[in-house]
């Protein structure tokens, strides 16, 4: 009995010490307290708009193509006796120079022949001039009684009116013979380029014998397809514009190989029906002096080079050349340039205010490859150019950096 009472005892007093340890343990344990969690805030890139008017490029493809080009024919039959060394393909002309002269022995003849002619009828008139005053001297005061053609057959007037009219006849053809004579030389009709010659010397030629066929060199044209709606930015000769150029141009082929060609032009001309294919605005952009020879009148442009600076040799530009054209278009007012990775559903942005997140909704009114051109947007917003993951209204960020504007207001480029 007593045993079991001792064993009751020690087992109590091991229970409570194991209880005190436990409790000393708990004693001596660090204490931790829980910190307030601070919200992490998203760094962010900013542009800050510029609200003013900034200038469009309407880009459209095109082939060039010449304005004039004649096939050339002689106006006199003969054979070839001259045949210029310029008259091959690729040769160039100036107005008036010679192509081909034409063997004129017959035509001199017929100069000659044409001019006897004309003084045989001069002669013939001259006498019946003389007979008319005759028959007025013998037929005087009796005359009156005639009938009226019997009056004009006494007195000759009949006879002098037809002898008349064979001199103006004589005097045509011997005009007619001597302007033959000048055509037996054939001469460029304006400043071009031969693209094909078939004609040899010693060749007999006739009014249907195609010589060669001439290209004019002073402007080419290039024909490009634009959307509809594009053609309100554009300034179009006859159609929104009284003068004869339009809307300045840059004309840009790329030869291969980093060689770049440019010309300057200029929208001449809006045709009159749409492209059957695409539904779009087709547009003829002129090109003065394609060629870089510098006799040509240029688009007036604006240079940061001396006056005195030599111009660098330039390639010329190529009848049937694939090209691209940037029209230069009116400014559209009150507008900023963003980048379209800055665009939420295609018409909304994030700005930063107060170090926070707002959406805001804007209206695009032009679009390029990279940028749009939107109204909405107030001087200084702070619109977020940084792909975000998730944004949320009202998220916290801080502004990393700005970067700067893509266009600032100006005015459109130069041609």
């Amino acid at each position: 009995m007593k045993r079991a009472l001792a064993q009751g005892v020690l087992i109590v007093i091991v229970i409570v010490a194991a209880l005190v340890m436990m409790r000393v343990i708990r004693g001596m344990k660090p204490q931790v307290t829980a910190a307030p969690s601070e919200r992490r805030q998203v760094p962010v890139v900013v542009q800050r708009a510029q609200p003013g008017a900034h200038p469009v490029t309407v880009r459209g493809l095109g082939e060039v193509k010449p304005v004039h080009q004649l096939r050339v024919t002689s106006e006199v039959n003969g054979r070839v006796v001259e045949r210029s060394d310029g008259l091959a393909p690729g040769g160039l002309l100036r107005r008036g120079d010679p192509l081909i002269r034409i063997d004129a022995r017959d035509v001199s003849a017929q100069v000659a022949s044409q001019r006897a002619a004309l003084e045989q009828a001069s002669v013939a008139l001259a006498d019946e001039r003389g007979r008319k005053s005759v028959a007025e001297y013998e037929w005087q005061g009796r005359s009156e009684s005639l009938a009226d053609h019997a009056r004009e057959f006494a007195l000759r007037d009949v006879h002098v009116r037809s002898a008349q009219a064979n001199v103006e006849a004589a005097r045509e053809q011997f005009g007619r013979a001597k302007r033959d004579l000048g055509r037996t030389t054939v001469r460029a009709p304006f400043d071009a380029m031969v693209t094909d010659a078939t004609v040899e010397l010693g060749q007999v030629v006739t009014t249907q014998t195609q010589l060669a066929t001439l290209v004019a060199i002073d402007r080419y044209w290039v024909e490009i397809a634009v959307p509809v709606s594009q053609l309100v930015h554009l300034e179009i000769p006859g159609v929104n514009s009284a003068g004869p150029r339009g809307s300045l141009a840059k004309v840009i082929h790329d030869a291969g190989a980093g060689v770049v060609i440019e010309r300057d032009g200029y929208v001449e001309r809006l045709l009159g029906q749409v492209d059957a294919r695409g539904r779009m605005a087709r547009l003829l952009v002129a090109v003065p002096d394609p060629l870089g020879t510098g006799l040509y009148g240029q688009v007036p442009k604006v240079s940061d080079a001396p006056a005195s600076a030599a111009p660098a040799p330039r390639l010329p530009l190529l009848l049937g050349s694939s090209v691209r054209v940037e029209l230069d278009g009116q400014p559209l007012a009150d507008t900023t340039e963003i980048p379209r990775v800055a665009l939420i559903d295609d018409d909304k942005v994030w700005l930063v205010v107060d170090g926070k997140l707002t959406q805001r909704a804007i209206e695009v009114v032009w679009r390029s490859a990279t940028t749009v051109l939107a109204r909405g947007l107030a001087a200084g917003d702070a619109v977020v150019t940084t792909p975000l993951a998730t944004p949320t209204e009202g998220m916290q960020v801080t502004i990393e950096g700005d970067s700067p504007s893509l266009i600032a207001a100006s005015k459109p480029r130069a041609g």
